[in-house]
C-alpha cells in the first residue's frame, strides 16, 4: 500500500491561488482586489488524522407497524425534550472536533438548515474539468442502478482535474455541507473538498481509505441565494497513484419526506428526526447499501436503537489505519423516574452480561469523557445558573439487566471504541434548566473534546498532542487610520483547567457581508494582541472576526466587529454591549402541547449584529468613517469613546445579570454625552436594569434622558411620534421569525427636557426617546428595544438616516 505524505500537516500555513500551490511564511498573506485571503482550510489540529462517528440519541421516530404516528422517544420534561437536547449537543462537539482537525462523520444532521440541495454526480450542475472516468466497477455509490456510478480522476500534485457541484441556494443561510464518497484502498489520503461560500474558499481534506459510503462533514457556511456558491472536488493530492472519487454533495439537512405508515410524513426537520431516517434516506437512493448495514429489525422504534454503531461500522474501513485513529461518540441525557433525585454525567460502557459486547477500550474511552465533563463542570461551579452535580468517582455505568445497544461490539466488531455520554438527568429541574442553557452545552462539549484528547493519548501511545484548542479571544476591537487598511485588537485568552490552551497566536478572518469569511490572516504571539492589514477597498464597510490557535487546534471566534476601511476621522463607533446567552433567550417549538427550548445559540445571540448596524449607516450616511468595538474594550480602557463624535450601542436583550451598563461605562458614556459626543442606544432591557431594579436610575434619568414605566409592551409595531424625528415612520421589530425574539421591550418616558420619539401600537405607551443636546452636550435618541431587529434593511436605513441627521443639526 503506498504511504502518503497527509495534506493538513502543511495546510494551516498555505494558501492556494487558482491551482499553484505558494508557501507564505508564518503570519504572512495574500489577497485578491477587494483585500479577502481567498483560500483557508480546516483548522489543523490534534485530532487532525482522527475521524469522530458521532450521533444525538432519538429523535421523533414512527411506529411504522402500528399507526403510523411520530412521536419522539422521550416526551416533553422541564421545558425540554431528550431527543432534541440531544443533536443540539452533538451539534456543539462537531464544531469543537472540527475546529481541532478531525474528521466528522455525523450520524444526525448537524445543525439547524431546514433548506436542502443534494447533488449527484449525473445531475446538470456538475461540471467535469479534465480527465474523469465512469467507474463502472463501482459496488457502492450513491445513485440508483442505471444512473452514472461515481467519478474517477489519478491524482497529481498540481491540479489537472476538478468536479464542480454548485447548488442553486433558494435561501441564503448557513448551510452544513457534506459528501458521499466510497471508500477503498486505492483512495488518496487527503482527497480535496474546496467549499467556496460568500466569504471565499474553504479546503477539507478526507481519508477516503478510511472513511467512506456515506456522509462525511465538511463544515458549515454561508451561502448567498442563487448559484454563487459551489463545492470543488479536486485531483491535487501528496498522495500518487492513488484515484479521487467524486459522487454525491449535499447542502443543508432538510425536512422529513419519509412516510411511514399511515400518519405519513412527521412534517419535522431532518434534525429532529431519528438518525435512522437520515441514513435510511441516503441509503434508498444508493446502488450497493443494504437495510442489513444499518438495521435489523422492521420495526423503526428497535432499529433506531443500533442503527448507528452498525452504520458508523459499514462507513469505518477498518483495513486501513488502527481503532486508536476512530471513536464513536453519542450524546442522551437521564432519567431515574418518579421521586428520583439524579443528577450529573455518566459514561455508558458495556460487558457486564456479555463480554462480547465491549469495545476494546469502552470503560477508558467511558471514563474519560465522564470524567472530563464531570470535573470540569464542577470547575465551573458558581458561574451557571446552578451547581454542577458531582459525581466524584461515580461517573462510569454498565448496566447489570442490560448491554446498551447504541455501543454494542457485537455491531461494531473491534473497529473502535464506543460510547454514550449522559450529559445530565432531565427529569431533574437542575439539570433541565442547565442543560437549556447554551453555556452549558458548550462547556459539555468542550469538556467532552478535552476527554477525547485524554482517550485517544491513553491509546496511541500518547501520540495525540496533549494541548488542547485556546480559549476564545474578548474585548475585539477595528478602526481604520489609513486609507485601505484596518487594526484590528483583542484581549488574549487565559488558559487553564477547563477554559483551553495557551494560544500561540491568532487568526484574523474578514468579510464584505459579516457572515461568510476568508482564509484568515495569521499572527504569530502568544501576547500579540494587535494587527494592521491593508489592501482593502477604502470605500467597502468589512467585517472580522478573531480566533486563537495553537497545536491543539483553532478557538470558537470572537463577536464580530465592523469598519469602514477609509481613513480620516473617527466619526461613528459601533459598540456592542450584547452577549447575554441564557436559556431564557432560547427559541421554542411545541411539541404534544407543550412548548419547549432548542438551544440554538445562533437564534439566540449570533454576537455578529453589528452587519445590521453597519449596513445601515453604509446607506444611510456613504462614506461615513465607522469603527466598531465590543463593550469590554471600552470599559478596559483600550478604547476611548471621547475619540469618536457619535457611539451607537446596542444592547440587544442584556438585562440585569450581564448588565446593560455597568459603573464604569455609565462613567464614561456620561463623560462622552457631556463632552459633545451624540449617543444611539438601543436595547429591550436598559429601562428595566438601569431604572426599574436601580443599577444606574440617575444615569438611566439624567445622562440617557428616559424612565421606566413597563417591562414588556404589547406590539412589536411602532410609529414615529408626531413631530419627532421619526414622525410619518411605521415599522415593526422581530418576534423571534428573522433574528431573535424581542419579548420584553421597554415601555418607556422620555424626561421633561426630552422628547417622545417612538410609540408602539395600540396604545402600548413609547418606545423611544431624543434628546437635542444643549450647552456643548451631546444628542441622546435611546430605544426600548433592539435597532438590528428591525424586520427590514430599508426600515433599518431610514431610522438610521433619521438619526444621523438629528445628531449633525
Amino acid at each position: 500500500m503506498t504511504t502518503c505524505f497527509h495534506y493538513r500537516s502543511v495546510v494551516k500555513n498555505l494558501f492556494v491561488v487558482a491551482v499553484v500551490s505558494l508557501w507564505f511564511p508564518f503570519g504572512g498573506r495574500t489577497a485578491f482586489a477587494d483585500g479577502l485571503v481567498p483560500v483557508g482550510s480546516q483548522p489543523h489540529g490534534g485530532l487532525s488524522g482522527k475521524i469522530v462517528y458521532t450521533h444525538g440519541g432519538h429523535g421523533i421516530t414512527a411506529a411504522n407497524q402500528a399507526d403510523g404516528a411520530w412521536t419522539f422517544q422521550r416526551g416533553p420534561s422541564h421545558g425540554m425534550i431528550e431527543d432534541l437536547g440531544n443533536v443540539d449537543q452533538m451539534a456543539f462537539l462537531v464544531d469543537y472536533s472540527f475546529r481541532a482537525g478531525a474528521t466528522i462523520v455525523p450520524l444526525r444532521p448537524v445543525g439547524h438548515q431546514p433548506n436542502e440541495v443534494v447533488i449527484d454526480n449525473d445531475d446538470p450542475n456538475v461540471t467535469f474539468t479534465g480527465k474523469w472516468s465512469d467507474a463502472t466497477d463501482a459496488k457502492v455509490y450513491f445513485g440508483k442502478p442505471g444512473h452514472v456510478p461515481c467519478r474517477r480522476t489519478a491524482t497529481s500534485r498540481v491540479e489537472t482535474a476538478h468536479a464542480r457541484y454548485t447548488p442553486n441556494i433558494r435561501v441564503a443561510g448557513f448551510y452544513p455541507v457534506y459528501a458521499w464518497t466510497s471508500s477503498g484502498g486505492d483512495r488518496a489520503t487527503d482527497q480535496l473538498y474546496r467549499v467556496h461560500h460568500s466569504g471565499g474558499t474553504t479546503e477539507v481534506t478526507i481519508n477516503h481509505r478510511r472513511v467512506g459510503n456515506g456522509l462525511v462533514y465538511l463544515g458549515t457556511y454561508y451561502f448567498d441565494a442563487g448559484r454563487k456558491g459551489y463545492v470543488d472536488i479536486s485531483n491535487r493530492s501528496k498522495c500518487p497513484h492513488s484515484v479521487v472519487v467524486a459522487d454525491m454533495i449535499r447542502f443543508g439537512n432538510g425536512m422529513g419526506d419519509i412516510s411511514r405508515g399511515m400518519a405519513g410524513i412527521s412534517h419535522w426537520e431532518r434534525s429532529d428526526e431519528s438518525g435512522l431516517y437520515w441514513v435510511m434516506w441516503h441509503a434508498n437512493r444508493a446502488t450497493g447499501v443494504s437495510e442489513s448495514d444499518y438495521r435489523a429489525t422492521n420495526k423503526d422504534r428497535d432499529a433506531a436503537v443500533s442503527f448507528s454503531p452498525r452504520y458508523a461500522a459499514y462507513m469505518n474501513r477498518e483495513a486501513d489505519g488502527r481503532l486508536a485513529d476512530r471513536v464513536f461518540v453519542s450524546f442522551h441525557s437521564n432519567a431515574s423516574g418518579p421521586g428520583s433525585h439524579g443528577r450529573g454525567t455518566l459514561g455508558l460502557y458495556n460487558g457486564n452480561n456479555r463480554r462480547s459486547a465491549e469495545t476494546p477500550h469502552q470503560l477508558v474511552l467511558a471514563q474519560s469523557l465522564a470524567s472530563e465533563v464531570n470535573d470540569e463542570l464542577v470547575a465551573q461551579n458558581g458561574t451557571f445558573e446552578h451547581d454542577w452535580s458531582n459525581r466524584k468517582n461515580d461517573v462510569t455505568l454498565d448496566r447489570k439487566d442490560i448491554e446498551f445497544g447504541e455501543i454494542n461490539n457485537e455491531y461494531i466488531h473491534d473497529e473502535f471504541d464506543a460510547t454514550i455520554v449522559e450529559v445530565a438527568f432531565h427529569d431533574n429541574q437542575q439539570d433541565a434548566e442547565l442543560l437549556r442553557d447554551p453555556k452549558v452545552r458548550d462547556a459539555i462539549a468542550r469538556a467532552t473534546y478535552h476527554g477525547l484528547i485524554k482517550y485517544f493519548r491513553a491509546v496511541d501511545n500518547e501520540q495525540t498532542p496533549a494541548i488542547a484548542s485556546p480559549p476564545p479571544v474578548t474585548g475585539a476591537h477595528v478602526e481604520s487610520n489609513t486609507a485601505g487598511s484596518v487594526t484590528i485588537s483583542w484581549l488574549p485568552p487565559k488558559a487553564g483547567r477547563y477554559e483551553g490552551g495557551t494560544p500561540t497566536g491568532y487568526r484574523i478572518y474578514a468579510s464584505t457581508n459579516g457572515y461568510g469569511f476568508d482564509g484568515g490572516t495569521l499572527v504569530k504571539g502568544a501576547q500579540k494582541n494587535t494587527a494592521t492589514l491593508s489592501g482593502y477597498d477604502p470605500q467597502k464597510i468589512y467585517y472580522f472576526k478573531v480566533a486563537a490557535v495553537n497545536p491543539g487546534g483553532e478557538s470558537p471566534p470572537s463577536e464580530v466587529v465592523a469598519a469602514l476601511p477609509s481613513g480620516g476621522a473617527k466619526q461613528v463607533l459601533i459598540v456592542n454591549g450584547f452577549h447575554r446567552l441564557d436559556r431564557t433567550l432560547d427559541p421554542t417549538q411545541t411539541y404534544d402541547g407543550k412548548t419547549v427550548d432548542r438551544v440554538w445559540p445562533r437564534q439566540s445571540n449570533s454576537r455578529d449584529y453589528v452587519v445590521q448596524v453597519a449596513t445601515a449607516i453604509a446607506a444611510a450616511a456613504p462614506g461615513t468613517h465607522v469603527a466598531s468595538t465590543s463593550n469590554e474594550a471600552v470599559s478596559s480602557g483600550a478604547v476611548n469613546l471621547n475619540e469618536y463624535k457619535t457611539a451607537v450601542w446596542i444592547l440587544g436583550t442584556e438585562s440585569t445579570h450581564d448588565h446593560t451598563f455597568d459603573a464604569v461605562e455609565q462613567k464614561n458614556v456620561e463623560q462622552f454625552i457631556a463632552g459633545g459626543g451624540n449617543l444611539f442606544v438601543t436595547g429591550s432591557e436598559i429601562g428595566w436594569d438601569l431604572d426599574a431594579q436601580d443599577n444606574g436610575r440617575a444615569f438611566y434619568q439624567k445622562t440617557l434622558k428616559g424612565k421606566f414605566v413597563a417591562d414588556r409592551a404589547k406590539s412589536s409595531q411602532v410609529s414615529g411620534a408626531p413631530g419627532s424625528i421619526f414622525d410619518g415612520l411605521e415599522f415593526s421589530f422581530d418576534n423571534g421569525s428573522k433574528f431573535y425574539d424581542v419579548n420584553s421591550p421597554d415601555v418607556i418616558a422620555a424626561e421633561p427636557v426630552a422628547h417622545v420619539a417612538l410609540q408602539y401600537a395600540n396604545g402600548g405607551g413609547a418606545a423611544a426617546v431624543q434628546f437635542g443636546g444643549t450647552a456643548g452636550r451631546g444628542s441622546i435618541v435611546m430605544f426600548g428595544f433592539p435597532f438590528e431587529t428591525i424586520t427590514t434593511s430599508g426600515d433599518r436605513a431610514t431610522v438610521m438616516r433619521r438619526v444621523l441627521d438629528f445628531f449633525h443639526e
